[in-house]
Parts: structure tokens; C-alpha cells; sequence
């Protein structure tokens, strides 16, 4: 026999003394464990509500542990330098004048990719 069609067996026959207990017992014990047995189920209920808000100021102390330290660090700021381009390049593009430069894409490409030619050689 395997152990498993013994742990079977062995289930099946605990399972049948305890049914038969079960069954002696009066009507006044049966119902002073079935009220016992409600109680422990209420009181399970209501220390899993407690055990969930004992835990709400620890998460909330974590969150702010969190943002403190992505402000700090600066977590959320981009570079400094890539603002301050990006800032330019609306300048430039707001600003009337340079709309004559904008219909000369073409040429100014050209030039960039001359000009370090120039300074090279």
C-alpha cells in the first residue's frame, strides 16, 4: 500500500470516529459549541479589521518616506541643461526673425554639416 492510499485510509477513518461523536453528543452541548464556535468566528472577524488599520499609518509613513526622498534627490526634475536648450529653441522659433531662418531649413543643415569640416582641416 502507498502512502498516499494510507494517508486516504487513515483520513477516511478519522473522519468517520469523529462524524460518530459528532452524532452522540446531546442537543445542549451541540448548541454550546455551535455559540462558541460563532464567537471565535466573530472574534477572527473583527481582528482582521484591526490587524488591516494597524497597518494604514505604517503604509502612510512609507509613502511619505518615498516622497521625501524623490524630492530630495530630485527624482522627478529633469536636467537642468536640456531645459534650458528646450527654452532656446522656443525663443528662437517665437521670435519674428526667425521665421526667415525656419525657410532656410536646408541651408543651415548643410552648413552644420560643412562647418566642422572647416574646422578640422
Amino acid at each position: 500500500m502507498s502512502d498516499q492510499s494510507k494517508r486516504d485510509d487513515l483520513e477516511r477513518k478519522a473522519r468517520t470516529l469523529f462524524e460518530d461523536s459528532v452524532e452522540r453528543l446531546d442537543a445542549h452541548t451541540r448548541s454550546r459549541l455551535t455559540q462558541a464556535r460563532n464567537r471565535a468566528l466573530d472574534e477572527v472577524k473583527q481582528g482582521a479589521t484591526r490587524r488591516r488599520w494597524i497597518w494604514a499609518p505604517a503604509g502612510g509613513l512609507a509613502f511619505a518616506a518615498l516622497v521625501a526622498v524623490v524630492i530630495g534627490s530630485g527624482g522627478l526634475r529633469s536636467g537642468g541643461d536640456s531645459d534650458a536648450a528646450a527654452l532656446e529653441d522656443i525663443d528662437i522659433v517665437a521670435d519674428s526673425e526667425s521665421f526667415e531662418m525656419l525657410e532656410d531649413v536646408e541651408f543651415y543643415t548643410w552648413l552644420q554639416d560643412v562647418a566642422p569640416d572647416r574646422h578640422s582641416g
